[in-house]
C-alpha cells in the first residue's frame, strides 16, 4: 500500500467558498481587509519616514507588507479557527482586485505610448519569459516554478506571479520561491543598473526607460530619483 503525502499548506490554498453559512466568512475576510489597510498605512509610514530622515529608500509596496503582516501572524500566533473559512476566500477577491486594477486602464492611454514603447516592452517580456524558462529548464526547476519565474520577471513582478499561481494550480510552495527570487533580483537591480547605465552611456532618457521596463516589483527605484555620474562628473537623475 502506497503512502500518499499531501501539503496542507497547498490544500488549504486552493480551498475557496468551504462554507453554506455565509456568516462564517465574515470574520476571516474582515482579517483581510484588516491586513491590508495595514499594509497600506505600513508602505505610507515607511515614506514619511524616509522622507523625514532624508533616507534613499525603496518604496516598498502595499502589497509586501502584507505578505509580511501575513508571515508574521501565521508563525508566531497563528490563524484561529474562526477566520479560517473567510481567509481562504482570498484568491475569489485576488481575482477581483486584478479584474478592477485591468478596468482603471484605457485603451487610448496605451496607444500614447506609441509603436516604438509598445514594441520595446513585447520584446521584453518575450526574450526576459524565454531565458527565464530556458534557466529553470537548464538547472532542472519544475515546469511551474520556472513559468511564475518566468512571468514575474517578464510582466510585473509580485502581482503577476500572485495572480499566475491559481491561473496554473501551482503549489504555494512553488509561488514563494518565485516571489522571493524576483524580490531579491530587484534589490540587486536597485544598485546595479545604475552603474550598468553609466558604463554604457546611456542618456537621461534612455536610462530612464530602461529601469521602467526591469524594475517589474519592489524594491522600485527610490522616490529621490537615481543618480548617476557622466563624464564632467555631474549627476543626471531619472
Amino acid at each position: 500500500m502506497g503512502t500518499v503525502v499531501v501539503d496542507q499548506t497547498d490544500a488549504a490554498g486552493e480551498a475557496s467558498f468551504t462554507s453554506r453559512n455565509l456568516l462564517a466568512y465574515v470574520p476571516g475576510v474582515l482579517l483581510l481587509i484588516a491586513v491590508g489597510l495595514l499594509g497600506k498605512y505600513a508602505q505610507v509610514w515607511w515614506n514619511s519616514l524616509a522622507h523625514h530622515e532624508h533616507w534613499t529608500v525603496p518604496d516598498i509596496e502595499y502589497v509586501l507588507w502584507a505578505i509580511v503582516i501575513g508571515l508574521v501572524v501565521t508563525n508566531t500566533i497563528g490563524l484561529h479557527s474562526i477566520f479560517r473559512a473567510g481567509v481562504q476566500t482570498y484568491e475569489f477577491w485576488l481575482k477581483i482586485g486584478i479584474v478592477a486594477l485591468g478596468v482603471r486602464f484605457v485603451l487610448g492611454d496605451v496607444v500614447k505610448l506609441g509603436g516604438i514603447s509598445l514594441v520595446q516592452i513585447l520584446v521584453d517580456m518575450t526574450l526576459a519569459g524565454a531565458i527565464i524558462l530556458a534557466a529553470a529548464h537548464f538547472f532542472g526547476l519544475s515546469g511551474k516554478l520556472g513559468s511564475l519565474l518566468a512571468i514575474g520577471t517578464s510582466i510585473c513582478g509580485v502581482s503577476a506571479i500572485v495572480a499566475a499561481k491559481g491561473a496554473i494550480r501551482a503549489r504555494n510552495s512553488d509561488a514563494g520561491y518565485a516571489i522571493a527570487a524576483i524580490l531579491a533580483l530587484g534589490a540587486v537591480a536597485l544598485f546595479t543598473l545604475p552603474v550598468l547605465g553609466h558604463a554604457i552611456g546611456l542618456t537621461d532618457h534612455e536610462f530612464g526607460l530602461w529601469p521602467v521596463f526591469r524594475w517589474t516589483t519592489p524594491p522600485k527605484p527610490p522616490r529621490r530619483a537615481i543618480c548617476i555620474p557622466n563624464r564632467r562628473g555631474r549627476s543626471r537623475c531619472s
